[in-house]
């Protein structure tokens, strides 16, 4: 991807975490208020779901998640459960991989109430135990609710950004 295009992308995911924050010059959610919600908290829930990603711990990844939870992964075309999310889990367990790493990077955080959204890119690195390494970078959108002073996940939402700029508009360059 050309660095143009690339900065073009990343400019439209900053713009558009900024009109949904209500905050076009600095970081979403960096004033915790009425109006901004509790982003600390969010902050550390997401914090959570990365330290068990990147620590192999698929129970705790998975407590996270609400039971009614929507499930969208870059690694399946189809909307899952997270029964299926699970299955789909089960499939590529952690013995099927030697290294694993979830490396988000431009996280933009908003609370609404008991509603919160955390988007941003991520950059997912493996090696499979019997292929060779995987490098994809995508975008994430995660919905969550707090109940109970918890944070659960009801939509995650991760996709990688090549299938974000392939067939470009006409008159694009692209």
């Amino acid at each position: 991807m050309s660095s143009s295009r690339r900065d073009v992308l990343m400019g439209g995911v900053a713009v558009a975490a900024a009109v949904a924050t209500g905050d076009a010059g600095g970081a979403a959610g960096a004033r915790a208020g009425p109006e901004r919600g509790d982003v600390a908290s969010l902050q550390a829930a997401f914090d959570r779901l990365s330290k068990t990603l990147n620590g192999g711990d698929v129970a705790g990844f998975l407590a996270l998640f609400d039971e009614r939870a929507t499930v969208i992964d870059e690694d399946s075309p189809f909307r899952n459960s997270k029964a299926q999310f699970v299955d789909h889990l089960g499939f590529h367990g952690a013995k099927n991989w030697e290294g694993f790493a979830w490396v988000p990077r431009e996280t933009r955080l908003l609370v609404r109430g008991d509603t919160g959204y955390t988007a941003g890119t991520v950059t997912f690195r493996g090696k499979p135990v019997d292929d060779g390494f995987r490098l994809r970078h995508m975008l994430h959108t995660i919905t969550w609710h707090r109940t109970g002073g918890d944070w659960k996940i009801v939509c995650f939402h991760q996709a990688p950004i090549y299938g974000h700029v392939s067939n470009p508009s006409p008159g694009t360059g692209g």
